[in-house]
């Protein structure tokens, strides 16, 4: 499910695990999700798509502007829509997935929409059931992404003054995961709305039998993904939540409030870094030897750290690992 690169190396982060625990990328991934077309969860994901080679290619249903340019123009980029890395991204796993037509003649791309199963291993060998669902984007988020391409075409066209201000992560595709008896929720950067879409629209149309024990937390924990419908009704008491945090704008994600949120709900809580980037050693040699020249060096990098969540599938107790500069979640004192 999605992708990024390490800032320094340039490595889809995601390939080099896997292949660090011996997963045989050709044939043992059976599905690349790509959740939404911003670049820290898609930047690499035509490598990953590349690299797994028996693997299914998951969009959102809700078509993008990008997305679709990538899909119909042919040699040449049309200026000011589609010189973006998501249109790179795009229209390589287009052409890879093109190329990668089955026996009967179909291409391995599935759009993932509300309550759409994606993944079905109810037969596979003596292991436990396991199923993919996807839980958006609403059927009204769909519709607004295609309004949203309607007006930018209209602008491109000089027939509107403005171009839609659609947010792409209306169109983010949050998974449910269910293997033998243990659920997790995957939220990528859904939001709480607008109306008929988010997880306000998830909560309406999804029922699971049992609460998820483990929720990857959406939009890097940020407010505008917090809905207590989640912790009421998706959730299980306590559960295990996993933060990424988000350091590109003009405020660290999450905040102090964002993240006493989550520790109002649970004390299980990690993060993979802290919200300032973790210099490495490399960067601090440099900093010592310019001494009282650099009066604030910041590394806009850092170290990337990672978490690792495991449980039997028969259920039990979540074991998560760290590796620097992973850290249980805390607010800063």
């Amino acid at each position: 499910m999605d992708s990024c690169r390490d800032q320094r190396t340039r490595k889809v982060a995601s390939l080099d695990y896997l292949r660090g625990i011996g997963v045989d990328l050709a044939t043992e991934v059976l599905a690349v999700v790509a959740t939404h077309a911003h670049d820290d969860h898609f930047d690499g994901i035509a490598e990953t798509v590349e690299a797994c080679s028996a693997a299914t290619v998951v969009t959102s249903q809700a078509l993008m502007t990008r997305e679709f340019l990538a899909l119909v123009v042919a040699d040449h980029d049309i200026a000011g829509v589609t010189n973006t890395a998501a249109y790179s991204e795009y229209r390589r796993i287009f052409e890879i997935v093109k190329q990668r037509k089955n026996r009967i003649g179909v291409r391995p791309l599935r759009r993932a929409e509300e309550n759409k199963v994606l993944l079905d291993l109810s037969t596979l060998g003596t292991a436990p059931a396991a199923r993919v669902t996807a839980l958006s984007p609403s059927e009204h988020a769909v519709t607004r992404a295609l309004e949203a391409l309607a007006t930018d075409h209209l602008y491109e066209m000089g027939e509107r003054t403005r171009r839609s201000t659609y947010n792409p992560n209306e169109a983010s595709i949050a998974l449910w995961v269910t293997a033998g008896t243990v659920n997790v929720l995957l939220g990528a950067d859904i939001l709480k709305g607008p109306m008929g879409c988010g997880w306000g629209a998830v909560l309406q149309s999804f029922n699971p039998t049992d609460p998820a024990t483990l929720y990857k937390a959406a939009h890097h924990g940020s407010s505008t993904s917090h809905h207590d419908g989640l912790w009421d009704k998706l959730l299980s008491d306590m559960p295990v939540v996993l933060l990424a945090p988000f350091r590109g704008g003009s405020a660290n994600v999450p905040n102090n409030d964002e993240i006493r949120y989550f520790l109002q709900h649970t004390d299980k809580a990690w993060i993979t870094s802290p919200r300032q980037p973790t210099p490495n050693a490399a960067f601090r040699r440099q900093a010592a030897k310019l001494g009282s020249m650099a009066k604030n060096p910041r590394d806009p990098y850092g170290v990337i750290g990672h978490l690792r969540a495991r449980i039997p599938l028969t259920g039990g107790v979540w074991k998560v690992d760290t590796f620097a500069p992973a850290n249980p979640l805390k607010v800063p004192i």
